[in-house]
């Protein structure tokens, strides 16, 4: 009984500590003088619609699946141009560390590696919408 009761204790005081798995994902705007709309969800987190001003960023944080299945994807949408873009994949994403940033540039989207340097494998570009006004 008493081996039950310090497993029980053990489990009580790791489920009170905070989680070093979270994780906080940004998504910079560096565009000059254009907003940019960013929606970001995962099968079941809608993040929502957010407008992200020059030189600003939008992020969240969240805890990843155990099992390595957590996957966020964003959509964003400037003027006549549209992106898509997996934001955080468990399966490859975790051995960055917790935080995951990316930038929104003139020529689409790049993520940056902790120290800074653009991973220039996961770069996106934009696609251009053959219409006058959205």
């Amino acid at each position: 009984m008493l081996r039950v009761a310090v497993v029980f204790a053990a489990l009580m005081i790791l489920q009170a500590r905070p989680s070093i798995q979270h994780r906080i994902v940004s998504v910079e705007n560096e565009l000059r003088g254009r907003k940019v709309i960013v929606h970001c969800r995962s099968k079941d987190d809608d993040i929502g619609a957010n407008i992200v001003d020059v030189g600003s960023r939008f992020e969240w944080g969240f805890e990843p699946n155990t099992f390595g299945k957590t996957l966020y994807w964003c959509r964003l949408a400037v003027r006549d141009r549209r992106l898509s873009f997996d934001a955080y994949d468990g399966k490859t994403d975790h051995l960055r560390g917790h935080d995951v940033r990316w930038l929104v540039r003139e020529d689409g989207v790049h993520l940056v590696d902790p120290d800074g340097t653009l991973v220039e494998s996961f770069h996106r570009e934009w696609n251009k919408l053959w219409v006058d006004r959205i």
